[in-house]
């Protein structure tokens, strides 16, 4: 099985037995998205929340917001039909809990929130997620049937 290793600002859709691969998540979040029916799936790891006014062209993949639109281009592009995508969201931790400035405390869960208000624009349910708490996590997402196995140091190693 092919694996596809997904950094940080990177986004990658499949429609071949594919794992997506993204690691060490903490407070950054990873969007993944599956047609139930055609088995394409995809995924975008982004590390804030909306993007500002002023923010120069080329940066949607670092904005929750305007990646989760980047990532359903894609996925139709490659011929999945929006009636049928479903989404798996992982991440949002808040690991900031030291950070001098408060805004930087809960970055992970108003990434979480902005990725559940975009998907709900967009009529993409949110069928599970493993967000939140205080640890890192790494995700495989397997295309072929939408399972996201989450993997965790001191916690699990689970399938959502």
């Amino acid at each position: 099985m092919k694996q596809i290793l997904i950094r940080p600002v990177q986004l990658a859709v499949s429609e071949e037995n594919t794992v997506l691969a993204s690691l060490a998540l903490g407070s950054s979040l990873a969007v993944c998205m599956y047609d139930v029916n055609r088995h394409i799936g995809g995924m975008v790891h982004t590390l804030l929340p909306r993007v500002p006014e002023k923010e120069a062209a080329g940066q949607e993949l670092r904005y929750v917001d305007t990646s989760i639109v980047a990532l359903y281009d894609a996925m139709m592009a490659k011929g999945a039909d929006a009636y049928d995508l479903r989404a798996k969201l992982a991440g949002g931790a808040r690991i900031f809990s030291f950070a001098a400035r408060e805004k930087y405390r809960e970055i992970g869960r108003e990434n979480v929130d902005c990725a559940r208000q975009k998907l709900q624009e967009l009529n993409i349910p949110v069928i599970s997620e493993d967000t939140g708490e205080n640890y890192g996590r790494s995700i495989y997402f397997y295309t072929d049937d939408g399972k996201l196995e989450i993997e965790t140091v001191n916690h699990a190693k689970y399938l959502i």
